[in-house]
């Protein structure tokens, strides 16, 4: 540019009225911030204007001009305009801007009838495609007006131009679409012109092993390798129902939930994107637990955020499953010390009810019939805390069919249901309880649910073995038809604001609660209760 000659009386007067604040509040105790603008020097031709924006303050802003002869400012809100007053050759002037707490800019203002032209930039390097990185705004710093620019060559085949600014605020914008080296040239009114050189890069495109996993067991898995990608990578199920997934560096681990279809949406760190589609089409199976092994879940881990399930009026615990034989006291499902279904008498017993116990068995009650062995079999719980007599508070299901309760102790009754708490380690149990082997359930279970509503008797009956229709209060539904070796059985609460996994244990190592895995031998052909 030319040497600049400052206007030295009217800085020193500036500089006096700046200082001096005009108020007694103490600076330090104010909430202020620092002023930033949008552009700390303009070049202007006789007459022409330009504008400077506020982007940073504490409001009620002025603008003093170090010579009114040179150049003059206003101001509109947070945009300053500055204006050239001379019509010489080469002229300089300093605008300071302020704002209501002293804080202050300045923007160097150079006016001349012929400028050299300027730009904020001449090679820029931008990367395609990434967000952040792939635009630059270009301020002409001095000009003669009247600006235009041109894509050289195939140059708009790997950039963009927002010129929208260009006339108002000597600004425009290149946003880079593909990789290369692309040129822009810009002109003005006076025939100058600068050529700018990009170079343009673009990351690579995420690469799958493989775009589709097929999964043919329910709670079966397949890991994928991003063969190529900029790592950092997000991962988004369509569909949560149908499968879950988890990433380790490069590697993409998808496991099936529920028979069904659905996409994974992947992202890298530099927003490329790619879909991974999966379909479950798994056995329909039960679990054979023999009496070999159990299966525990914790609510407290619900109670944590949720803590209505400490004291919840109503329950319905429901499931489906073929005993092979009688045992005393072998353990269906529930909390033990808490609510728990289990059965009543072993093999040189005449009859085998299944009893109902509570409460520190300070409540029992058990069916007027028999189970069956051999038989798929389905049983329902539902209590009622809200209803005072046993009767209606208790009530039982056998294959949809309510059969009468037999109170045998009534020394207290629920009024509300801690579905967190169990004198067994606080586990809810399929299976086994109170760490004891003999109370290991002899047979096979192909379904569980837990409800915090009180199931009716034709909602009972109607959804036996296919649940359908609302599914308001399931708060967990286990299907054991993993089909493949595993150490939990998944809950596939249909989309359920919680997640509670069964884990799988060994019921003879009595007393240990230590996760096993089960092979996918004990995964059986499942019936339905006739």
């Amino acid at each position: 540019m030319f040497k600049k000659k400052h206007a030295l009386i009217p800085l020193l007067a500036l500089s006096v009225q700046l200082l001096t604040p005009g108020c007694s509040k103490k600076v330090n105790d104010l909430n202020m911030v620092e002023m930033t603008i949008d552009r700390t020097s303009v070049a202007l031709l006789p007459n022409a204007s330009q504008t400077v924006t506020v982007t940073g303050g504490n409001g009620d802003y002025k603008a003093v001009s170090s010579s009114d002869a040179v150049a003059k400012a206003t101001v509109n809100g947070n945009v300053v305009t500055i204006t050239a007053t001379s019509d010489k050759e080469k002229a300089h002037a300093l605008i300071v801007i302020t704002d209501k707490y002293f804080k202050r800019q300045t923007v160097d203002v150079d006016v001349a009838k012929l400028f050299d032209l300027t730009l904020s930039a001449t090679d820029v390097a931008l990367e395609a495609n990434v967000a952040g990185k792939n635009e630059v705004t270009i301020t002409i710093n001095s000009g003669n007006g009247g600006y235009k620019t041109e894509l050289v060559g195939t140059a708009g085949q790997m950039v963009e131009l927002n010129t929208t600014k260009l006339a108002s605020h000597g600004k425009f914008t290149i946003k880079a679409t593909a990789a290369g080296s692309p040129k822009i040239m810009v002109t003005d009114a006076k025939g100058k012109e600068v050529i700018m050189n990009l170079t343009i890069t673009a990351p690579p495109a995420i690469t799958l092993s493989k775009t589709q996993v097929d999964l043919s067991a329910v709670q079966g898995s397949e890991e994928i390798t991003v063969t190529a990608g900029s790592g950092g990578y997000t991962l988004k199920v369509a569909n949560p129902l149908v499968a879950k997934v988890y990433v380790n560096d490069n590697k993409i681990t998808v496991k099936g939930k529920a028979n069904g279809t659905t996409s994974i949406a992947i992202e890298d760190k530099k927003g490329q994107k790619a879909t991974l589609n999966v379909k479950v089409a798994g056995g329909d199976f039960a679990m054979n637990f023999t009496d070999q092994y159990f299966a525990y879940a914790n609510f407290g881990d619900i109670a944590i955020v949720d803590q209505t399930i400490k004291s919840v009026k109503k329950v319905t615990f429901e499931m489906n499953c073929r005993i092979s034989g009688y045992r005393g006291l072998q353990t269906f499902m529930g909390l033990e010390g808490n609510l728990i279904i289990r059965g009543k008498n072993d093999d040189f017993r005449p009859t085998h009810p299944i009893q109902i116990v509570g409460l520190g068995d300070r409540i029992t009650l058990e069916t007027t019939k028999s189970f069956n062995l051999n038989e798929w079999l389905h049983i329902a719980l539902v209590v009622d805390c809200d209803q005072t007599d046993v009767a209606q508070k208790y009530k039982f299901y056998i294959n949809g069919v309510q059969d009468p309760l037999v109170v045998t102790r009534n020394d207290e009754t629920h009024t509300s249901i801690n579905l967190a708490s169990s004198s067994d380690g606080n586990r809810f149990e399929i299976g086994r309880s109170f760490g004891q082997d003999f109370r290991a359930l002899r047979g096979i279970v192909s379904e569980a649910r837990v409800w915090t509503v009180a199931r009716t008797a034709q909602e009972v009956s109607n959804n036996m073995c296919v649940l359908t229709g609302s599914t308001t209060g399931l708060l967990a539904r286990w299907n054991f038809t993993a089909g493949v070796e595993t150490g939990y059985i998944q809950d596939t609460n249909n989309g359920g604001k919680y997640e509670t996994n069964l884990i799988l244990a060994n019921a003879k190592l009595g007393g240990n609660y230590t996760q096993l895995k089960v092979s996918a031998s004990v995964f059986v052909s499942k019936g339905c209760p006739q």
